[in-house]
């Protein structure tokens, strides 16, 4: 019988446990770091760490570095994955990048894809819908949204009102369906995985913070031809590697391209296959390969929806909770959860795009009822 280890991956992300788990699948050990530490991502990664942190404010580079070289002790990375927490600081990814190589978008690319001002002029010359930016504060604020550079999940949203900072670019709204399209890149090339609908979960102090998403989602021919022409026509002019996603608004004209973001994202739970483990598909397109994939366009058999269920008043996981089945990133009790922070992931799956969806809130509804209960 064999003994040999697996293949190895380093992986950070604001929650690596969907990274681990997909690498898992694909037989793959992940050593990995994040804010959390829950229980599944013990169960899921070979070895992890936690590092804490404010979500969603990206790494401590120096803490991050040494919490990596200790998980790479005694063995031979094939290199490292990241996901959320990097988009805003490519800095931290090239000194990595000094140590092990980088499985995905390097960071100079990566810095090139979230400066607002270059991502408008490439959609520009691509013949690209994308909304207008400015920096200075607008006119008719009321139009308008104030985002951070590099900024993920929503959170960093604020109205267009919003005093201009060096961090903060302002982008004029869009109204309709946040519709996502999931594929892997090498380079100019790239097949795509799927859609996704996408919802905020609005909070007083955070008013367009990320919710949840459903897919497989069919999208009309005419919008998933344009969206596929958007993409390769944005590879064209910035190559990327491995898993990413771009985000589009359907409207009642051309889709609009928001954001693109170069690293596995929140959707790998609703997309996720024992017989394609996402993380394989993510290491074969940084290497250059890529395979035949079914048209993300055909209505699947069964939907999967996926998202955060946040805190709305201080809950407390009281000894000897046990978590319900569908849940994901459990951390362990006894904890205290603070207003405004994810309780957990909830995952959801029925025969059709609505009912995956009322499932999940149901669920959300019903796991914030019970911590209440345990808090009161």
């Amino acid at each position: 019988m064999s003994t040999a280890r697996p293949p190895a991956i380093l992986a950070a992300a604001f929650s690596a446990r969907q990274i681990a788990a997909s690498a898992r699948l694909a037989g793959i050990a992940a050593l990995a770091v994040d804010f959390f530490g829950d229980l599944d991502l013990r169960a899921e990664a070979t070895r992890a760490e936690v590092l804490r942190g404010h979500y969603p404010d990206g790494f401590s580079g120096e803490d991050l570095l040494a919490a990596l070289d200790r998980l790479a002790t005694g063995d031979t990375p094939l290199g490292f994955v990241y996901g959320a927490g990097f988009e805003d600081r490519p800095e931290l990814l090239e000194a990595i990048a000094a140590r092990w190589p980088i499985l995905g978008t390097d960071p100079a690319t990566a810095r090139r894809l979230k400066d607002p001002e270059r991502f408008a002029r490439i959609c520009g010359e691509a013949g690209i819908a994308h909304p207008e930016i400015c920096r200075s504060r607008p006119d008719d604020p009321a139009e308008w949204l104030s985002k951070r550079v590099g900024g993920s999940g929503g959170s960093h949203v604020a109205p267009g009102d919003a005093a201009p900072a060096p961090d903060r670019y302002y982008q004029r709204f869009v109204a309709g369906d946040r519709v996502s399209l999931a594929f892997a890149a090498a380079g100019a090339r790239f097949v795509a995985i799927g859609y996704s609908r996408q919802w905020a979960d609005p909070s007083p102090a955070e008013p367009y913070r990320y919710g949840g998403a459903v897919g497989p989602i069919a999208v009309p021919a005419a919008a998933d031809a344009a969206m596929r022409e958007a993409v390769a026509g944005f590879l064209d002019r910035l190559p990327l590697a491995g898993l990413c996603s771009a985000d589009f608004v359907l409207g009642d004209g051309a889709p609009v391209l928001l954001e693109i973001n170069a690293r596995p994202g929140a959707t790998l739970d609703v997309f996720e296959s024992a017989d394609r483990p996402l993380v394989a598909l993510h290491l074969d397109a940084v290497r250059g390969k890529l395979p035949a994939l079914a048209a993300p366009a055909m209505a699947p058999a069964r939907f999967r929806a996926s998202g955060l269920a946040w805190a709305r008043t201080p809950l407390q996981l009281s000894a000897g909770f046990v978590w319900p089945e569908w849940t994901r990133d459990r951390s362990s009790p006894p904890y205290a959860i603070a207003a405004g922070e994810p309780i957990c992931t909830v995952v959801a799956e029925a025969d059709s795009e609505a009912e995956a969806e009322r499932l999940f809130h149901a669920r959300t509804e019903q796991i914030a009822d019970v911590l209440r209960s345990m808090a009161a």
